[in-house]
C-alpha cells in the first residue's frame, strides 16, 4: 500500500506540472499586453460623470457664436497606433481602438525586445520569424493610409519583407507590395536600419472589425559571406505607426495615460485610446503614480520622453486656439482586481475679449496675438517650472457684427493651486494694416473664465482693474476691464 501511495503521489505530481506548465502556456499565448513574470491584476479606471466631461469637447466655436475665426470640419489623417517598445512590452502609446496584437509564426509571443532606434530605447526582435502579423481593430476608422517602421536583422536574418492584408482573420491574405529588399549596403548593426513607408490606401474598412497586416520574410539579396538562417536568424522592428482617417463618428477626444511605479519612479504603462468611459489595464502587485489627460484635437499632445516621474510633463501649442484639455491624477495600491474612479479637470481657462465700441467693426480682418508670459508646462508629479517663451501667433479673423463683437481663445496651463501671470500682445488689423497694438494681462488659475471688456477704437489704457465672480460650471470668472 505504500508503494502505490508513493506511485499515485508521483503520478499526481507529475500531472500538476504538466497541468501548470499548460496553464502557463495557454495564459503566456492568450494575453500579449506585457511579458511581466509577476502575478498581474485587473484595474478598470472609470472616468466620472464622462458625458458631461466629452460633450463639451466636441462642440466648435460655431457653438458658442463667438467670432473665433473658420472651423475646419473636414477629416484628418492622424494617427491610429503607434508602438515605440521602449517599455519592453507591445503595449501601444496610441492605439484609436482597444487590443491591437503583434505575434509572428502563427500565434508565438514569445519575442525579445533589443536595443532600438534611437539606441536609448527599445525595439521588437523576432527569432526564426517567417511573417509577423499586427492585427488591427478597425471599427469606426474610416480609412486606412501608411504604415511605417524601421527594421533590421542579425547577420544571419531576412533581408526581404512582402506585406500583404487580411480582412477575414487571415483566411485569405491579399498583396499590398513588391517585395521590399534591403539596401545592399545596409549593416547589421545597432545604428544601421531600413525605413519602410507602405500605402494602406488598397485596404477596405468599409464593414470591417479587423484588418490583419502580415510581413512575410525571407532571404532576400544578402552582401557576401551573409548566410541566411531562417531558425535562428532575428528580425527587429520599431517605430511601427499606423496612420488613416476614423469616422466622422467617432470623438475626436483622444485618452493618453502614463503609470509609473511609486517605488522605482520608472514608467511602466503607457498609451493613447479613444476618449471612453471606462478602460482597464494590468499591473502587477505595488503602489502607482497615474496620469491621464484628454484633448479634443487630432494634434498630439507633446509629452516629455521621461521614464521617472518627476521628469515627466506635458506642453501644447498656443496655436490650438479651442483646445480643451481635461487631466486627472491618482496613487493607488494594486492587490487584487479593482476599480478607480477619476475626475478630470480642466487644464486651460477660457479668455474671452469682448469689445464694446458703438462704431461698425466690420473692416476688422484680423487679430493677431502673442504670449508675453512663459509658456505653460504640465508637470502632473512635481512643481517644476520653466521661463521658455513661445513666439508663435495666434490668429483670429473676426466676422464682427452689431451685436456680436467678441472672440475667445482657450489658455493652456496646467494645474495650479495659485494664480498665474499671463500677458498678451494684441495687433489688430483693418483691410491689411495694423491699427493698434495694445497688451492686456492678469493674474488667473487654471479652470477659470477671464473677460477682457473695452473699447477697441479709443486709445485708452487697456488695463482698468478687473472683478471676479463665481459660476458653477467654471472654478470662477474672471472679468477685467480695459
Amino acid at each position: 500500500m505504500k508503494k502505490n501511495a508513493q506511485f499515485n503521489l508521483s503520478i499526481s505530481s507529475l500531472l500538476f506540472i504538466f497541468l501548470l506548465a499548460a496553464a502557463s502556456s495557454c495564459q503566456k499565448n492568450k494575453k500579449i499586453s506585457d511579458e511581466l513574470e509577476e502575478n498581474v491584476f485587473a484595474v478598470k479606471f472609470k472616468i466620472k460623470d464622462f458625458e458631461s466631461v466629452v460633450t463639451p469637447l466636441q462642440k466648435t466655436s460655431a457653438v458658442k457664436k463667438l467670432a473665433s475665426g473658420k472651423v475646419a470640419g473636414s477629416a484628418q489623417e492622424e494617427i491610429l497606433f503607434q508602438w515605440t517598445f521602449d517599455l519592453g512590452n507591445t503595449d501601444p502609446a496610441i492605439a484609436i481602438n482597444p487590443l491591437p496584437i503583434i505575434d509572428y509564426n502563427n500565434g508565438k509571443v514569445d519575442y525579445s525586445f533589443t536595443a532600438g532606434w534611437p539606441t536609448t530605447g527599445k525595439s521588437i526582435n523576432f527569432k526564426g520569424a517567417q511573417s509577423v502579423l499586427i492585427k488591427l481593430p478597425v471599427q469606426k476608422i474610416e480609412s486606412l493610409h501608411i504604415l511605417s517602421m524601421d527594421v533590421n536583422s542579425s547577420g544571419t536574418g531576412p533581408r526581404a519583407i512582402l506585406i500583404d492584408y487580411s480582412t477575414d482573420l487571415g483566411k485569405s491574405f491579399f498583396t499590398l507590395s513588391d517585395t521590399l529588399h534591403y539596401p545592399i549596403e545596409l549593416t547589421n548593426n545597432g545604428v544601421a536600419k531600413f525605413a519602410v513607408n507602405q500605402s494602406l490606401t488598397g485596404i477596405s474598412t468599409v464593414e470591417k472589425n479587423d484588418v490583419w497586416i502580415r510581413l512575410r520574410l525571407f532571404e532576400g539579396k544578402r552582401p557576401t559571406g551573409s548566410i541566411y538562417n531562417p531558425t535562428t536568424g532575428t528580425f527587429k522592428m520599431d517605430n511601427l505607426v499606423i496612420t488613416g482617417v476614423v469616422d466622422g463618428s467617432v470623438l475626436k477626444n483622444k485618452l493618453y495615460y502614463h503609470i509609473y511605479n511609486s517605488e522605482s519612479q520608472a514608467l511602466v504603462k503607457q498609451g493613447g485610446i479613444s476618449a471612453q468611459e471606462t478602460f482597464e489595464i494590468d499591473l502587477p502587485l505595488g503602489t502607482y503614480y497615474l496620469s491621464v489627460v484628454t484633448k479634443n484635437s487630432n494634434s498630439p499632445i507633446v509629452f516629455a520622453n521621461s521614464g521617472h516621474r518627476n521628469g515627466f510633463y506635458m506642453s501644447n501649442s498656443f496655436q490650438e486656439k479651442e483646445v480643451e484639455i481635461y487631466a486627472a491624477r491618482d496613487t493607488f495600491e494594486v492587490s487584487k482586481a479593482m476599480e478607480r474612479v477619476l475626475t478630470l479637470d480642466r487644464i486651460f481657462s477660457e479668455i474671452n475679449v469682448e469689445f464694446t465700441d458703438i462704431e461698425d467693426l466690420s473692416n476688422i480682418d484680423s487679430i493677431r496675438i502673442q504670449q508675453k508670459h512663459p509658456s505653460f508646462y504640465y508637470y502632473p508629479f512635481s512643481n517644476s517650472s520653466n521661463t521658455q517663451m513661445d513666439a508663435s501667433v495666434l490668429l483670429i479673423e473676426p466676422q464682427f457684427t452689431a451685436n456680436n463683437k467678441k472672440f475667445y481663445f482657450n489658455q493652456f496651463m496646467g494645474f495650479h493651486e495659485t494664480d498665474q501671470s499671463i500677458k498678451y500682445e494684441l495687433k489688430v488689423f483693418a483691410e491689411g494694416t495694423i491699427i493698434r497694438t495694445f497688451e492686456l494681462s492678469t493674474d488667473v488659475k487654471n479652470n477659470m473664465q477671464v473677460l477682457f471688456k473695452g473699447l477697441l477704437l479709443a486709445g485708452l489704457d487697456p488695463i482698468q482693474g478687473f472683478t471676479i465672480r463665481k459660476n458653477e460650471i467654471w472654478n470662477g470668472k474672471l472679468d477685467v476691464d480695459f
